[in-house]
């Protein structure tokens, strides 16, 4: 837990959070905030690691994207106040992106902010979400439009937490270690590709790579003005189709799973602006769509995708910024990108889905 070493992983990981919590934060109130399912899979095997921690209080939100709203911050807010948590506290976050997000912004606002130490318990959290200081919540149907950047205390990624997840769930965090390799390291996207992703054995390494990949972005720009916006690649649509897929009789998509769709788009886009060449660009396609499940767009869903897509944080002068590809493992952000190529993006993407083995479309 020391400075400079933000994110700690593997076997020593929660030892060292057992000691900072020892001496660092000696004294200092404790409250861990989890998700229903976090508290019960996770937080016996984080308290039988983290002795410090087993007089803390254990505070549940219900799990999914839901709980990412005024209303459950209101209701951890009063619950931190019932139980008398004073500034300097420290607040455990267990849990996947939602958790991770909203106790982050709940520990940020709180008196003015608590000490936060994040620990991710999803695929997603652990090389992604939990790292970088990003916290928000959703609002009106747009997802992260409230949030303060507050970096935690430590990040601190305990692997075996893994077994705990289904193989959606490791999929849905795989998008992300998959975008790590194509804006930022051609072989950790290659190597991703070659991985049998079911292992965790052979999983375990490449998170921490990807792990790596987020800290490096990070670390040069915290506050997201220059390098780290690459790690937007898919998002500006990804996010868009995310929320509109809660919408309508649709599975709900994951976040990962949305951000591959926005990665498809971003990366045909990359092709039809002249940035990246074709055999990358279908290289990388055929890998998307052979490892996730296509998600149905019609036409007239376009409108509403554009309206969602208008709320993004990135946009500028009335128009889309979007983050793309020059090659596998070199992104480009901040480039320009107008209604009618994000509708042309989209339409391209509705084709691919049309394209593909029927079986293998979704319900």
């Amino acid at each position: 837990m020391a400075a400079g070493r933000p994110v700690l992983l593997g076997p020593g990981a929660l030892a060292a959070l057992d000691i900072w919590l020892t001496k660092e934060a000696k004294g200092a109130q404790r409250v861990v905030v989890g998700d229903e399912n976090t508290l019960r899979h996770c937080l016996p095997e984080l308290l039988a690691l983290v002795p410090a921690l087993r007089e803390a209080p254990p505070i549940a939100v219900p799990p999914g994207e839901g709980s990412k709203s005024l209303g459950a911050c209101h209701a951890l807010w009063s619950h931190l106040a019932h139980l008398g948590i004073e500034r300097g506290a420290v607040l455990v976050a267990l849990g996947g992106g939602v958790v991770t997000d909203l106790a982050g912004f709940v520990g940020g606002t709180y008196k003015r902010g608590l000490r936060v130490v994040n620990v991710p318990t999803s695929l997603m959290g652990m090389v992604d979400a939990a790292i970088g200081g990003k916290t928000a919540i959703d609002l009106d149907g747009v997802k992260n439009l409230v949030g303060v950047l507050r970096q935690p205390e430590a990040v601190v990624v305990h692997p075996p937490f893994l077994r705990t997840l289904g193989k959606r769930e490791l999929l849905n965090g795989v998008a992300e270690m998959l975008k790590h390799g194509l804006v930022a390291d051609a072989a950790h996207w290659q190597a991703l590709v070659d991985a049998p992703w079911h292992d965790l054995r052979a999983l375990t390494p490449l998170v921490e790579q990807s792990a790596a990949i987020k800290c490096a972005v990070v670390s040069d720009d915290p506050e997201e003005h220059g390098p780290r916006r690459l790690l937007n690649f898919g998002h500006t649509i990804g996010h868009a189709v995310e929320a509109f897929s809660w919408e309508g009789p649709q599975r709900g998509l994951l976040h990962g799973e949305a951000v591959v769709v926005g990665m498809l788009c971003a990366t045909w886009l990359s092709w039809r602006l002249e940035l990246l060449d074709r055999p990358s660009c279908d290289a990388i396609t055929a890998v998307l769509m052979e490892r996730y499940r296509p998600f149905l767009l019609n036409t007239a869903d376009h409108h509403r995708i554009l309206e969602l897509m208008a709320h993004d944080k990135k946009n500028r002068d009335g128009g889309f910024r979007f983050t793309l590809l020059e090659a596998i493992g070199r992104g480009r952000a901040g480039v320009p990108v107008d209604a009618a190529q994000v509708a042309a993006a989209l339409d391209h993407y509705r084709l691919l889905v049309h394209d593909a083995d029927p079986q293998r479309r979704s319900a």
